[in-house]
């Protein structure tokens, strides 16, 4: 995979998630919300809205972004087994496309995961 390929995944995942997060604060679109029809909690939200900030920003900036796709992937799991036992259509949603996103970051960054899996 090429680094300009690379790098549009990352600023795209970083953008989407920094506006998912700020969503569960600011409540600017009912499109971005999420998290209540996964869990219906409010602290979660809280939780999930500082872990998507906090995460986009690290890859928008490039800063221990294995780190944060490693956080993002238990999160990308969760989405597409969620998707996948209520409703398979909603995959191109919002979220099904940052479970993507991470799932592409994921793969173009295999080779920082290498000395997880020794």
């Amino acid at each position: 995979m090429g680094s300009r390929y690379t790098l549009i995944i990352r600023f795209l995942l970083g953008i989407s998630l920094i506006l998912l997060g700020a969503n569960q604060f600011v409540h600017f679109s009912e499109f971005l919300t999420f998290s209540a029809e996964l869990y219906g909690l409010s602290a979660l939200d809280v939780f999930y809205g500082i872990l998507f900030v906090i995460s986009g920003v690290a890859l928008l900036f490039k800063k221990a972004v294995p780190l944060a796709l490693i956080i993002l992937a238990f999160f990308a799991v969760q989405v597409f087994s969620y998707i996948l036992q209520n409703n398979p259509k909603d995959l191109i949603s919002p979220i099904g496309i940052v479970g993507l996103l991470i799932f592409l970051n994921l793969v173009s960054n295999k080779n920082s995961f290498k000395n997880l899996i020794n």
